[in-house]
């Protein structure tokens, strides 16, 4: 049997418009409901959510026009299951290393800060002040989330995803930078969700291949 456990690029991610033949996230939300259902009730496979994760992924997909009866209809596959912070253990080498790269992040982005401010200074002539700052500013947005963000786990929402993967032993499916590197320090598996399209449907025609060779056997 496999457990997944979802994060939300599980279904967001751009590429699955590509690779499940769909126009639309209505489409491609329907879509994996149909892969999650059919892998479920005919290979016992498990999917999980933690509810933080859930919530979030439930908001997106409403907002972004996906019906409420499609939502309805994915959520009856998944299990949404908080993770157990209080017993699961991490080891210590993964937050010293997360320490000490939060620490370089820091400085990298205290660098930023001083490089735009010295840009202000260069570049904002009097009476342009207030065009030239806003296209620093945003510069100064676009380099420090960079910075401080890109590659790391950011959100208790990605943390949430990895600690249940590791309580369940189960695989993440996620396009997520942050996820994905926690999950290789951890030893937990983790799944791009192009491959996990690709697995669930490539699981199902093995399955039903081998019910047919034993009825016609």
């Amino acid at each position: 049997m496999q457990v997944f456990i979802l994060d939300t690029t599980a279904f967001t991610e751009s590429r699955l418009k590509s690779k499940l033949g769909s126009s639309d996230l209505e489409d491609i939300v329907r879509k994996l409901a149909e892969l999650i259902r059919d892998t479920r009730l005919e290979l016992g496979s498990s999917y999980y959510m933690t509810p933080s994760t859930w919530n979030e992924l439930r908001r997106y997909l409403i907002g972004n026009g996906v019906s409420v009866e499609t939502v309805n209809e994915l959520a009856t596959w998944i299990t949404v299951k908080a993770p157990d912070k209080l017993t699961t253990k991490l080891p210590a080498s993964v937050f010293s290393e997360y320490i000490s790269d939060m620490r370089k992040r820091v400085y990298k982005g205290l660098r930023v800060a001083e490089d735009m401010v010295s840009r202000a200074w260069r570049e904002c002539s009097p009476g342009k002040e207030r065009e030239c700052l806003g296209d620093i500013i945003r510069s100064l947005r676009d380099r420090y989330r960079e910075a401080l963000r890109k590659g790391i786990i950011d959100s208790p929402e990605d943390f949430d995803t990895v600690i249940l993967a590791l309580e369940l032993k189960g695989a993440v499916v996620s396009s997520d930078a942050g996820i994905r590197n926690m999950c290789e320090h951890l030893g937990v598996m983790v799944i791009d969700p192009e491959h996990f399209v690709e697995t669930l449907g490539r699981m199902l025609v093995m399955s039903r291949r081998m019910k047919r060779g034993g009825i016609e056997g």
